[in-house]
């Protein structure tokens, strides 16, 4: 039975640690090629000295949040592939997981997460759009939380992430219309899962959410404008 991403070409950002390393592995043993994008340059050297011995694995550092970080990007697809055919958008902040009212966050945690968590996928979306319409079955994927969901909202604490996630599931559903018919969007609950941002109480594992992560990746190219996790799908 062949690999489900055989020869696919995936940006996947936040790569370095956590969910997105667990993906981009997860990714590579199906046969993908991946970029895989993050902040800090030398956490990223670790992470490709173990992903580049698993399969076709390219490290490119950028913040995200940088201006001319999404052209840089859009750069190195171009030269690389000339064409893309998954943007897994999983790079997100979460600034301080233990105050309890948005009264307690940094006066500037709004602008900041935004910025990171809505404003940096949205320009790279654009930038990588002609190469993703270049692409075989292009897909964009939203790793949006549970914390954003309508429920989430009602809920106490991490209120500028929650605001964040809400913003980036609308922005999955807005680009799902907007391009419709020639790319597929969808976002991805990896659940609350051990991590440096998900902390160590949390129930369960980056590995689980990267068999998430490849469910979403390979859904039908009809499915679009949805929410999932662990393979089903979930309200927004």
């Amino acid at each position: 039975m062949g690999r489900k991403l055989e020869g696919r070409t995936i940006v996947l950002t936040g790569a370095s640690r956590g969910v997105g390393f667990e993906t981009a592995k997860r990714f590579l043993g199906e046969g993908a090629k991946v970029l895989g994008v993050a902040k800090d340059a030398s956490r990223l050297a670790r992470a490709s000295e173990t992903l580049g011995a698993l399969g076709d694995f390219a490290p490119l550092q950028a913040d995200l949040c940088e201006s001319g970080a999404a052209e840089r990007i859009a750069k190195g697809v171009a030269e690389r592939w000339g064409s893309l055919d998954i943007l897994f958008h999983n790079a997100a902040i979460l600034i301080d997981a233990k105050v309890r009212s948005f009264e307690g966050e940094p006066r500037d945690a709004l602008e900041r997460t935004l910025a990171a968590n809505v404003l940096a996928p949205f320009h790279l979306t654009r930038e990588l759009l002609p190469l993703l319409r270049r692409g075989h079955e292009p897909r964009i994927v939203h790793v949006g939380s549970g914390a954003g969901t309508f429920d989430g909202l009602r809920e106490g604490g991490i209120a500028s992430y929650r605001l964040s996630k809400w913003a980036l599931h609308g922005m999955t559903m807005l680009l799902a219309q907007h391009l419709a018919g020639s790319l597929a969007v969808n976002g991805f609950d990896p659940g609350w899962v051990k991590t440096d941002m998900g902390g160590p109480q949390a129930p369960g594992s980056a590995v689980d959410s990267a068999e998430g992560a490849l469910a979403v990746v390979t859904l039908p190219f009809s499915v679009t404008g949805k929410f999932w996790k662990d393979g089903r799908e979930i309200p927004f």
